[in-house]
């Protein structure tokens, strides 16, 4: 690993929350970097997403607007500024110390990018929220529908019978979400929503005995990972070059979580992803993507940065211990000051 790290010669990062009020209780954060490739002058661009959406049944048209909201104002903008005339003699040699990591985009590019650019891959991963079913399962009447380990493709109780109702699925081909990405086949059953039996035993048993789901709730792929295929123009260019999928699964329940984790295993080549200019883009979503960038994202994104702040600063006082015990010294305080005060006055 350490000598990939030393292939890396930029990173820049984003952050959008979809949540209340825009704040990041739901929303996305993002990694891209550009790999070096050895020996080579190439350059490979990576961009990594994690994102978490609107949760329930029935809230398929906010998850698909938290999707827009993502790529209108998930931006990547450059980490620093290099080579100013304000840069003093320290900060200089502090520069020239910093592993490579650290040291924003090598490119002249100092532009800000959203979600979708011409000449990076995109693997988008998280707890993407999509359910079975547009409304939740009827108390004691739904259960017998669920999936259960060990049954025949052609049995209800199969998970394969729910995977046709997946709104995800039906929502990306009808170009409503994740525009552009790809899955690849799912052959395992919902990562969501475990019962607490379930957790339990996942901390006893090494394998699952039995599928127990909790039953105010569809079993559903909540979490998913999707990425982008190599660009069109690079597929007429050098058409020997594909990305190769080797395992998308689950992994084992953890006791602590009500959600199963996925993960996806592949292959990326080594090779930069050149412009479109060339060819054109055309229609791929690298070069038009559904949504432009929102003019105002930076503003925004401060806006709710300071809501968090003040919410949190709120919920540490009001939800832990050492908060209120904070809130009563101010409160015995105040009073014992005024007491203070009201006895001078006498």
């Amino acid at each position: 690993m350490e000598q990939h790290r030393e292939n890396i010669r930029w990173t820049k990062t984003g952050g959008v929350g979809v949540g209340l009020q825009e704040m990041g209780n739901k929303g996305a954060v993002g990694l891209r970097l550009g790999y070096a490739v050895p020996d080579s002058d190439d350059t490979v661009e990576l961009t990594f997403v994690a994102a978490h959406l609107a949760p329930m049944e029935e809230a398929l048209q906010r998850r698909n607007d938290d999707w827009k909201n993502i790529v209108r104002r998930l931006v990547f903008a450059p980490v620093t500024m290099k080579g100013t005339s304000k840069t003093t003699e320290s900060q200089a040699a502090r520069e020239e110390s910093e592993p490579l990591l650290f040291k924003g985009s090598a490119s002249n590019d100092q532009s800000p990018h959203g979600l979708y650019t011409p000449t990076s891959h995109l693997i988008v991963a998280g707890d993407l929220n999509y359910r079975t079913s547009n409304t939740k399962p009827f108390p004691g009447a739904d259960a017998f529908l669920f999936p259960k380990l060990n049954t025949g493709s052609q049995d209800n109780g199969n998970f394969y019978s729910l995977l046709h109702r997946d709104q995800l699925s039906r929502e990306r081909k009808a170009g409503r979400t994740c525009h552009g990405l790809t899955e690849s086949p799912i052959h395992f059953p919902p990562t969501y929503k475990w019962s607490k039996k379930a957790q339990i035993m996942a901390e006893k048993e090494d394998k699952m005995t039995t599928w127990d789901w909790a039953k105010h709730r569809w079993p559903s792929w909540c979490d998913r990972i999707l990425y982008l295929e190599l660009p069109g123009w690079m597929k007429v260019e050098m058409p020997q070059l594909a990305i190769e999928v080797d395992k998308y699964g689950a992994l084992p329940l953890m006791p602590t979580s009500d959600h199963q984790p996925v993960l996806l295993t592949m292959k990326i080549p080594l090779k930069g992803i050149p412009g479109p200019e060339a060819v054109g883009g055309g229609d791929d979503v690298r070069v038009n993507p559904s949504f432009g960038i929102d003019p105002q994202w930076r503003e925004r994104r401060q806006s709710a940065r300071r809501k968090e702040i003040a919410v949190g600063i709120l919920a540490y006082l009001v939800l832990t211990w050492e908060g209120r015990s904070i809130v009563l010294a101010l409160i015995i305080g105040t009073l014992l000051g005024w007491s203070v005060v009201q006895g001078l006055l006498v």
